[in-house]
């Protein structure tokens, strides 16, 4: 027992209250299979509650999203936090359940073509900024201090509720974090640094203060990796978007804007993300069964360009029974209602069943409701990455004629070039007499 590592000893602490709740779970199967009355819905119901809850012990999601970087030719890096924001809010977290910080103001900088608005691909077929956006910590508030803050909770006196993280013991937090870095090391602003020693430190207050169930750490930066390298806390799953002495790129620029609008591991990350729904419709069961362990693999060093390999070394659980929705979408606890169970749960006071009924039924329609806003208002995340790029788009519906397969914008810029070179030439020889 005594070289035992800290997986296993983690491993034996989760055993015993998943195993209560295994046996409680069969219980209710067997209750609402005999009990008279029980509609193949209702077991159906509890079947997938019970599946739910073997392969998961939290009930509320959290997002802590950092973009470190300031100046304006950092333009990607916003890009990143604001994709996957917007992956998150679709999948079903609300903004009250979100920590955006972002380190410039991008969207109104003054070398903006498009001001207001923030994009991830050339095609621009969807502003990441949106009408809906809420920046919790901006420009000069985003530090090494406030992010080790918003982790542990030890805010000064005064911090508004919208600037704290207020996680428990069952919250499965995103914690994720992009800009410019290097071993072990993240920079802020082009001005200060954050250690994986730091981050390590903060995460192992928040699981002795009871401040989250489960953590996914993603750091998309050169030699991302190492800001995982110094963890040491249970229950902490990491992958970087880099190994140690690797790069991490960009993946393609946008000619209006001037610059690169998105790396590499967020776009194909989001390629993946795309697929995925959170809702409870049949149509949505299937990927929402997709596994962080298929994330990892579609993050091949063919698309990537580098080693985007997760950090398992703290983190018991098989990576194949994980879902992506158990970190990027939101989980709410459930009450079924007791008449649809009868047996057993029916012995409950007529009044308690009431409060309990319109309690449930209220909770049930609030997270339909958040949910179906957010499939609403977040279009599917395909028209963000393969939308066509608007001149290959006027181009394929026939406003630029060809000639021999050349188009007709490229033979008139040949033909001025021609027109124009006698004069070209004769005023340099004219220049070359003055002087």
């Amino acid at each position: 027992a005594r070289w035992r590592t800290r997986g296993d000893r983690g491993a034996e602490m989760r055993l015993l209250p998943r195993s209560r709740a295994l046996v409680s779970l069969a219980v209710a199967l067997i209750l609402a299979a005999s009990a008279p009355g029980t509609s193949a819905a209702s077991v159906a119901a509890t079947a997938a509650t019970a599946d739910f809850f073997r392969n998961s012990t939290h009930t509320n999601n959290w997002a802590i999203l950092v973009d470190t970087s300031r100046y304006w030719f950092n333009y990607r890096h916003v890009a990143n936090t604001l994709s996957f924001y917007r992956t998150v809010k679709r999948l079903g977290i609300p903004d009250s359940r979100i920590i955006l910080m972002l380190a410039d103001d991008f969207a109104c900088d003054a070398r903006n073509a498009f001001p207001g608005e923030i994009y991830g691909s050339r095609s621009r077929a969807v502003n990441l900024y949106g009408d809906d956006i809420e920046v919790d910590y901006r420009g000069y508030e985003v530090t090494p201090e406030n992010l080790l803050r918003v982790l542990t909770n030890r805010h000064s006196k005064g911090t508004p509720r919208s600037k704290r993280a207020l996680t428990d013991k069952r919250s499965n937090v995103l914690l994720y974090l992009t800009g410019h870095g290097g071993d072990e090391f993240l920079k802020f602003q082009d001005q200060r640094e954050i250690l994986s020693k730091d981050v390590a430190d903060a995460l192992h207050q928040m699981k002795r203060k009871n401040r989250y169930d489960e953590l996914l750490f993603i750091a998309e930066t050169c030699q991302a990796s190492t800001m995982a390298a110094q963890f040491y806390s249970p229950d902490v799953l990491s992958i970087g978007s880099s190994g140690k002495g690797e790069n991490s790129l960009s993946h393609h620029n946008d000619d209006a804007i001037g610059l690169s609008v998105i790396d590499r591991f967020t776009f194909y990350t989001l390629e993946f993300m795309e697929r995925v729904r959170g809702g409870a419709a049949p149509e949505d069961a299937a990927t929402a069964r997709d596994t962080v362990n298929d994330w990892f693999r579609s993050l091949t060093k063919t698309k990537v360009r580098s080693t985007a390999v997760p950090d398992v070394r703290n983190y018991a659980r098989d990576l194949k029974s994980v879902r992506v929705t158990d970190f990027f979408g939101s989980a709410a606890e459930a009450f079924p209602r007791a008449e649809g169970y009868g047996g057993a749960f029916s012995s409950r006071s007529e009044k308690k069943d009431e409060e309990k009924d319109e309690d449930a039924s209220t909770s049930s329609r609030l997270v339909a409701e958040t949910y179906a806003e957010a499939s609403e208002s977040y279009r599917p995340l395909e028209e963000v990455l393969h939308a066509s790029d608007p001149l290959v788009e006027r181009k394929r519906n026939g406003n630029a004629v060809s000639t021999f397969g050349i188009p007709a914008g490229r033979i008139a810029a040949y033909v001025a070039c021609v027109a124009f070179a006698p004069a070209l030439a004769a005023a340099s020889r004219a220049m070359q007499k003055h002087f």
